[in-house]
């Protein structure tokens, strides 16, 4: 079973009823030549369709949990940078924490390193970008990045206090925008589960059906409010789909 979705459509109005299929009284032929000056636009939205959405929506969610993991890391960092007593203890507070982001780099992440990361998390629609969070240490860290205390920080600098400060400040900030970022995505994904679900239970569904159903989906979403989907129990969300 197949619906259909309008590009650049989000959120709850993804599976929305796209007015320009619906019928008229137009002649056959005229009828035709205006289906046929939308189908460029038109997105087939399938089984398969929702389970590769689901799949990078899984993928992206694995990479954001890993950069706050590695952003929890470095606010301990730190604080324990801020309260060593020998450059021994400094060097080995940075040192351990670098190998950590080295590790998670060397585990494919992308946002640990800075780089966006595109999400399809509407199927056959747009990609939704991620902005990354560069958590590495650096020798001379620039004004935007989001660490400031240098990779060979000495413990007699008087600026380090401050750099410190500001780093808890910035990486704050960047952890808040991959909260953000990791709820929209489990909104998403809570949504594509049930939709999967849905047209497993009503595989027979016909075109005219597979509308009545995507309206049936924006009218229960927007019922139950986003921030509630990711937290719904799979069942309850398959009450959306059922006539």
């Amino acid at each position: 079973m197949v619906s259909s979705i309008v590009p650049g459509t989000t959120g709850a109005n993804t599976l929305g009823v796209d007015n320009r299929f619906a019928r008229n009284q137009q002649p056959n032929g005229a009828a035709r030549n205006a289906e046929a000056a939308v189908l460029g636009d038109r997105v087939e939205v399938s089984g398969a369709s929702i389970a590769a959405a689901r799949e990078s929506v899984r993928d992206g969610l694995n990479q954001v949990h890993q950069a706050l993991a590695v952003g929890h890391d470095a606010q301990a960092m730190l604080v324990a940078a801020r309260g060593a007593t020998s450059q021994a203890d400094l060097e080995t507070i940075l040192g351990s924490y670098q190998q950590r982001v080295d590790g998670a780099i060397a585990q494919g992440g992308t946002l640990v390193a800075g780089q966006s990361l595109n999400v399809y998390a509407e199927p056959g629609g747009a990609p939704v970008t991620i902005g990354g969070a560069d958590l590495r240490l650096k020798s001379e860290p620039g004004v935007t990045d989001i660490i400031s205390v240098s990779a060979q920080a000495q413990l007699d600098d008087a600026g380090l206090g401050q750099a410190v400060q500001r780093s808890l400040e910035t990486l704050q900030d960047s952890m808040n925008r991959l909260i953000d970022s990791a709820r929209a995505l489990e909104a998403h994904q809570g949504f594509l589960g049930a939709a999967e679900g849905a047209m497993g239970v009503r595989n027979d569904l016909d075109a005219e059906s597979a509308r009545l159903l995507a309206l049936q989906v924006r009218q229960g979403l927007q019922s139950m409010g986003g921030a509630s989907i990711a937290n719904a129990e799979p069942q309850a969300v398959l009450t959306l789909f059922r006539a």
